[in-house]
Formats: structure tokens, sequence, C-alpha cells
């Protein structure tokens, strides 16, 4: 625009013929191009203009016609378009190269189906408007000369103009897009133009993470920057995650009076339940719905994880001598190893596939529902025995939590950050000190859990407690069904099977935990007659057999001993197909067999339960 001339009178340009010209100000009120109509707001213009198309007999007919309106989204009033003059970046060659990036494999956008969305994006790309008419920015570095008219482009604010030396420079009142500037974000913020160490260490990026919403107009550009100024691709991997929604899946929005204010909900149920809620509830690419409930109930895993801490603490601060022998580990202590190792194998591979809302929820069924639950449990059976089971079970429990707080400290930084340095100092303190003697000062520095190959004793000593699992589970729930006084001792009678010997040394912890009188215990690998007057509990080919004679409704204890059979018949034909099909030949040989040892497991449980309502119709 020449210096002194309103943008509102300056031609734009022709289309068609037509000479385009703007009729409403910055107030939307018609300017001088509207002739007799200058100075009347819009709405008013409009209804003027058709009554005198009307008086003039221009109207050959009128009709109800629907059309959408622009508003705005903040205020709701009607967006009018408008000409102005902007400034514009010929983008084409800028995206030509951002497009092969990509489709090079240079950068990688996760989850793959977005790959799309970037070409589509960048394939029917048009000009970008840079400037903006908005109080905050970066201004754009052009000043216009009140006397040549003509222009000075300086990356340091000039005194003079470059064309005829004048003084009378005015700069230009824009500011760059906000996208502009940001998409520098990868290279500026570490000293670009200078060759700075931190420039050269941390340029290129490895992974940037941000919403889908703002996959080209955030991501592209800084693509697009960073090839154009630095020749490098800003990172390899690109992450998008989901958008935060409310329960009910809608927006949040103000005008919806549906908005979560993070503050609050922090200083009420913590920052990290905030943090694993969102992380733990999300997948890549798909928008999640976030609810209080949710926090609430990732407010009570860390207080699990804070009282399991302190517990371990605990355990730590009684242990003042050495062991006398080597360690002899508990079918317990290798269970929780051998799961451990297989969850650190499992969530490294998660990490590799991006899926870190699943490794964080394994991480959460194994420290509550493995660890702290089952675990803790037999851990203090163990501690009350003194001496070298109790140092090697501190041992265990220290390892153990030290792992599980590597695992949850990006979930869950904070609280696993305080636990981790009261568990290090309590270590060092005691003749457990060699624990902790390598760790460094803060977890955010100590080194993140390896995976370990597994060394072939895993999968039986696995097996050995499941099995112990599930007795226990039945037995609490029968105990349950029966109303059964929390704290009474039931004698039992277990047939065993080929879980003789694994149940004859773990007869203590089945008893203590399923409530059992240890010396009313019976478990032997058949029995002769079956015990009359009991409730009989079936376990993958393990049979137990419970006094609760005068509990007993006949009604009942069919109906639950059909279930199981229906529920076992199932799994058998559901696994007979499955070794049936190509899966047999396809899958590798350890996987197969595991599958028909579990058919085995089911055929007996199926033939018990069978022998059982026999006996209970007779």
């Amino acid at each position: 625009i020449p210096p002194g001339h309103d943008p509102h009178d300056y031609e734009i340009g022709q289309r068609h013929g037509l000479r385009v010209i703007s009729v409403l100000d910055e107030e939307a009120r018609i300017n001088q191009n509207g002739g007799p109509y200058q100075g009347q707001d819009r709405f008013e213009c409009r209804k003027k203009l058709w009554e005198d198309m009307q008086h003039a007999g221009l109207v050959i007919k009128e009709e109800l016609y629907t059309l959408n309106v622009p508003r705005s989204q903040r205020g709701g009033e009607i967006v009018e378009p408008m000409i102005s003059i902007q400034w514009f970046v010929r983008i084409q060659p800028l995206a030509d190269a951002a497009l092969e990036a990509v489709r090079s494999g240079k950068i990688r956008i996760v989850p793959e189906r977005f790959t799309k969305v970037y070409y589509n994006w960048l394939e029917n790309i048009e000009d970008w408007c840079i400037s903006r008419q908005l109080w905050w920015g970066h201004r754009i570095p052009v000043w216009y000369c009140d006397d040549c008219g003509k222009m000075t482009v300086s990356r340091r604010d000039p005194s003079h103009c470059v064309h005829c030396d004048s003084s009378k420079i005015e700069q230009d009142p824009d500011v760059l897009d906000t996208w502009f500037s940001s998409g520098l974000w990868p290279f500026s913020t570490l000293g670009w133009p200078d060759e700075t160490a931190d420039f050269n260490y941390f340029y290129p990026t490895t992974m940037m993470e941000t919403g889908y919403d703002i996959l080209f107009f955030w991501v592209a550009r800084m693509i697009m920057s960073g090839l154009e100024y630095t020749g490098e691709t800003p990172f390899e991997t690109v992450y998008l995650h989901g958008l935060i929604r409310d329960e009910h899946g809608r927006k949040m929005s103000k005008s919806y009076g549906n908005v979560i204010d993070p503050l609050p909900v922090m200083d009420e149920l913590g920052t990290d339940a905030l943090r694993f809620t969102l992380l733990v509830g999300s997948t890549p690419g798909n928008d999640m719905n976030l609810s209080i409930k949710k926090v609430e109930a990732n407010r009570n895993f860390a207080n699990k994880i804070w009282n399991a801490g302190r517990f371990v603490i605990n355990v730590i601060n009684q242990i003042q001598k050495d062991p006398c022998d080597e360690p002899h580990w508990t079918l317990a202590d290798s269970w929780v190893w051998a799961r451990l190792q297989a969850l650190v194998r499992e969530v490294e591979r998660l990490f590799q596939n991006y899926q870190y809302g699943e490794a964080g929820r394994q991480i959460y069924d194994f420290f509550w529902s493995e660890f702290a639950d089952w675990y803790v449990e037999v851990a203090k059976l163990q501690l009350a025995d003194g001496g070298d089971r109790a140092y090697y079970t501190a041992y265990s429990l220290a390892r153990v939590m030290d792992t599980c707080l590597r695992l949850l400290h990006p979930f869950t930084p904070f609280i696993t950050e305080e636990l981790w340095g009261y568990l290090r100092r309590a270590l060092l303190e005691t003749s457990l000190r060699g624990v902790a003697e390598e760790w460094p000062d803060a977890l955010i520095i100590a080194r993140w859990p390896e995976p370990r190959p597994t060394e072939g004793w895993e999968d039986g000593r696995v097996a050995e407690f499941s099995m112990l699992q599930d007795i226990v589970r039945v037995i609490r729930n029968v105990r349950a069904e029966k109303n059964v006084l929390p704290g009474k001792l039931l004698p039992a009678t277990i047939t065993a099977g080929n879980w003789f010997v694994s149940l004859q040394n773990q007869a203590p912890t089945l008893a203590a935990l399923s409530q059992l009188d240890l010396d009313s215990l019976k478990i032997v690998d058949h029995l002769a007659e079956k015990p009359e007057g009991n409730v009989a509990l079936v376990v993958g080919g393990v049979e137990i057999y419970l006094p609760l004679a005068d509990l007993v409704n006949i009604e009942e204890e069919r109906a639950r001993l059909s279930k199981g059979l229906v529920e076992a018949e199932s799994q058998i034909t559901r696994l007979e197909a499955l070794l049936a099909s190509p899966f047999a030949e396809k899958a590798p040989g350890p996987v197969v067999q595991k599958e028909r040892d579990k058919l085995v497991g089911f055929k007996e449980t199926a033939e018990k339960l069978r022998t059982q309502l026999k006996s209970l119709d007779s």
C-alpha cells in the first residue's frame, strides 16, 4: 500500500474483470465506498438496501433461505469477511521439503494414520498469511519511509531509510502469526543462529509430542522452518496424543461449563494422580474422557504406593545383622522376581511401540495386584521367621520396590522421587547398604531398569505360585459366600495330584492366606473316598474339601458347580479350536505347549466337576 493510502480505499486486484473493494470499515460500518449508505451499521444497511431495491422494482421474488452464519467462538458475534492487505510467505518450496522428510522416513508420525492427514495438508498447501493484527507478538521487521515510500527490511531496528537515508520511518504495526514464531522453537530455544553447545547437542531431537489437532499448524511449520534454516529435520518422531474431553465425551468449553481446572484437582487429589490418569487413560491419537472419579481412583493408587513404600522402609530399618548363610529364595521370592522381570520386558516393548498408557496400566496391575496384595502379605509371614529369612525377604522387598519406583517415575514423578529418597537413605543406614551404594542422589537421574532374558526357571515357579493363588482365591470366595466369620480357621482336605510336593512345601503359606487350620490341613496326592458333607472346590486338577455341611444349600451348590462346569467346557471348546487352527503350526513351540497344558487342566477340572455333581445328586 503506498504510504498515506487507506487500505479500504485501495484496489486489491481484479477477478474476472470485477474490481474488488471493501465496503466495511473495522467497526463493521459502511465506508466511503458504500455511497449513500456510508456510516450505516452493516445490519441497518442491509435492511435499507433491500427496501431501496423493492422501491426501485429490482426485487424478482422473496423466499426463506437458510444459511450458515459464521460467529466468533468466544463472544458469539457474527464474523464479516473484510478485504485487507497482509504479508504472505510463498510456502510451496518449504512444503515440498517437509513432505519429502516424512515420505523418505526421516520423520515418523505416530500413530501412522495421521501421515495421510499430514500429506493432505502439504499437498494442498496455499501461501501462508503470516501477519496478524494483534497487540502481542513478534513485530513484522519492515519499516515504511514517509519520504520515498519504500520499505526497509532489517534484522536490527534501523534508524534511517536504506533508500533515501530519511529518518522518517515507521515500523509495520502487524505482528507475526503465532505459528510462524513457535515454528522456530526447536532451534531458537537452543541459541540459534549461533552454534551453541546446546544447539549442537540437542538439535535435532528425538521425539516431538503434541496434540493431533496442531499437526499442521505447529508440527509441519517446525519441520519446514527446521529444514529451511538449519538444513536438518528438527526431530525423528512425532508422537500425537488425543484431546481431553469431559466424562461424557464432550469437548471442554467455558460455554458448556464442563471445563476441569487442573489446579484445584491437583491441590485436592495430587499432581501425580492427575498425571497418571491422563497418561494411562490415553492411547496414541485417540481422545480420552476425563472424570474426577478416575483421578480419585489414582489418588488411591498413589496412597497405595506410599503405604507400600513405608512398609518396606520400616522392614529395612529392622534389619541390623548380616545373614549367616547364602540366600535361599522362597517360592514367593522367586515368583515376584520372575513377574517383575517379565513386567520390565513388557514395559520396554510397549515403550518402544509408543504404548505408554498400556505400559502404565501394566505397572499399576503388577504393583497393586501382585506386589502389594500378594507378595507383601507373604513377606509378612516370612519376616516373622526372623534370621536369614527376614534378611533376604527385606532384600527382596527393597529390590522390587526400587524397580517399581523406577518404572513408575515417568508416570508419578513426585511421590516416587520422595519415596525413593527415603528408601535409599534407609538402605544406606543398615546392613543392606550394598543394595543402594551405587544409586545416584536422585531418582530422576537413576538408570532405567534394563530387561533381562529369561533363565529357564521362571515358568515353573510362576506356575506353582499361580496355583497357590488360585486355591486361595476359591477358598476366600466360598468363605465369603457362606459368610464364614473372618479369623475362623477351617480344616481342609486337599487332593493335590501333580501339585502334591509344591503344596506340601507351601502348606503354612496356604493356611495363613486362606485362614485354614494348619494342624488340621491334609494335603494328599489322591483320596480313596470323598469326604462327606464337605463343600468341594476344583482348581486346575486340585480338589479342595471344606467341612461346611451346615452352611451348604444344595441348590446353590449345584448351581455353583454347574456354572464352573459350563466355564470349563467353554474353555475346552475354545482351546481345542485354537489348537486345531494354523496357530498350532505357526506359533512358537513353548506358546503352543502352554495352551495344550491349559487344555489338559480344564479337562481335569471338568471331569472332577461332573463327578462332584453326580455325588451331590446322589
